[in-house]
């Protein structure tokens, strides 16, 4: 099926056709002024996850994302603290730099900042000037709100029902108050630059539109952001650049639903959310990464640690059966003639039936689904196998040689995780789940005492060892193959 998204301009899901051969896509970035945290994050990971997706069905895709970095919240932490509102947003954005190579999360090929755009914005909003759909007050140049017949159509407000139900901004200087800043005329201490109509600084809203412009032109196909952002920050968009320029401004838009934890909102002011350190702490970065997956990008998720622990489970399956995938792969086994073709079978489409998933508006759950349901049915069989005593015969081992790997790689190129080999992640897994007390090596130590200790009969040994390390929250299995070992999550 061809990739379906749901377009929140006209309510309902539809077939995605970009304009030209290339794709143009921009996200809405972060204000970097505090710490980040899970709940941020979230618009990151569906970012991420749409543009793998647009890679994955072949499209050439032209990707920006913007920093914020002017903004009143910028302005009042580098005053409080003293310093310029540079050191606020380089520190920041060097946060945000570092959570997205932890979390193995694509950057956009453009991260325009404000800074950088003030001559683009001086031209938009001169050209909003000279169609009427602005005007300069004592206190800055407001965009009129009325003069545009479509605001509303993102968030289906009537602009009329507007005072009633929306927190809107009080400014006697404004001709009505639904108008919203284009430029902010400087007052003391604030960071400012040169206008026609006096020294100042961007109104929020007005960046965004200036820097697609610039960069795409007067349409885009597809403008992404978090669901908080449909009103009024988008809808100013569409008003702004739709009344400069005639056109349309964005085929689709697409938003991602909020985060909240244990129910309630994340809040730095109360103290309520997971810092993205927090959470490294005690997870590896995909567990996050999985939890997001397991919800469709566009509902509300409510983050617990108890939903992250769940998360944590299903990631050691997925690298237990990547590992053993791995083995059966490439093992040296005898030629047997027993037939394991519905093993493989399992594997036949599933690239497919997840590429689907996504495609269905980006189900990145019924994609995982999907994939857990092969792993349940290709460990059932490998199981029933290793009972029966049977091996790949050499034409099923050659065949799954050449498509597991495959398979492996789509995981890891479009939907982001298998980010590292499975030693690795059960190295790393040691380290989460048994404090540095015990090691991979430890562990396999261990294991060869314990196979002397049964090979020479002496079970009081053996057992003792199995115990001790249960004790410590490792899991061993004897099979036909061999002693696994796994930790307890």
């Amino acid at each position: 099926m061809g990739l379906q998204l749901h377009n929140t301009l006209t309510g309902r899901k539809e077939a995605f056709r970009p304009a030209s051969s290339k794709v143009k896509m921009y996200c809405c970035g972060v204000t970097p002024y505090s710490n980040t945290h899970i709940g941020h994050s979230r618009t990151f990971f569906s970012y991420d996850l749409l543009y793998r997706t647009l890679v994955d069905q072949n499209y050439d895709v032209q990707w920006a994302r913007n920093i914020t970095d002017v903004d009143d919240k910028i302005i009042k932490k580098a005053n409080d603290e003293g310093v310029s509102c540079d050191t606020v947003v380089d520190r920041y954005v060097s946060e945000q730099d570092e959570m997205l190579k932890h979390f193995h999360l694509y950057r956009p090929q453009f991260e325009p900042k404000v800074t950088e755009n003030i001559p683009q914005i001086i031209s938009l909003i001169e050209k909003l000037l000279d169609r009427g759909f602005a005007y300069v007050s004592k206190s800055g140049v407001y965009y009129r709100v009325r003069k545009f017949e479509g605001y509303g159509k993102l968030s289906k407000n009537n602009i009329d029902d507007l005072r009633k139900g929306v927190r809107i901004e009080v400014d006697e200087a404004k001709e009505d108050s639904l108008d919203f800043a284009l430029w902010k005329f400087a007052k003391p201490n604030e960071i400012k630059w040169a206008s026609p109509w006096g020294e100042g600084r961007p109104g929020w809203h007005i960046e965004c539109s200036a820097m697609i412009h610039a960069l795409f032109g007067d349409s885009i196909d597809i403008h992404m952001g978090g669901r908080d952002l449909i009103f009024p920050h988008h809808e100013a968009e569409i008003a702004q650049s739709e009344g400069a320029t005639g056109v349309p401004f964005s085929s689709f838009w697409l938003h991602a639903g909020m985060v909240t934890l244990y129910g309630e909102k994340m809040s730095k002011s109360t103290n309520h959310f997971v810092s993205i350190a927090d959470f490294l702490a005690k997870y590896p970065p995909e567990v996050l990464r999985l939890t997001f997956l397991s919800v469709s990008y566009a509902q509300p998720l409510d983050f617990t640690m108890e939903l992250a622990d769940e998360n944590f489970k299903k990631l050691a399956k997925i690298y237990r059966f990547i590992e053993l995938l791995d083995r059966y792969a490439q093992e040296q086994s005898p030629d047997s003639t027993a037939s394991t073709i519905e093993i493989l079978t399992s594997l036949d489409g599933l690239i497919q039936k997840m590429r689907d998933g996504l495609s269905d508006d980006l189900n990145s759950a019924a994609a995982m689904g999907a994939f857990f349901e092969t792993v349940r049915s290709i460990n059932a069989g490998l199981a029933a196998n290793e009972k029966a005593g049977r091996s790949l015969n050499p034409a099923d081992k050659a065949r799954l040689a050449n498509e597991w790997p495959v398979v492996k790689a789509w995981l890891t190129n479009t939907l982001g995780i298998v980010q590292s080999s499975p030693s690795e992640f059960f190295a790393n897994l040691a380290k989460y789940r048994l404090g540095g007390q015990l090691s991979p090596e430890d562990i396999e130590r261990k294991l060869t005492d314990r196979h002397t200790a049964r090979a020479t009969k002496d079970w009081a040994a053996a057992d003792r060892i199995r115990d001790e390390l249960l004790a410590q929250g490792v899991i061993i299995q004897d099979t036909p193959r061999g002693t696994r070992w796994t930790l307890q999550i």
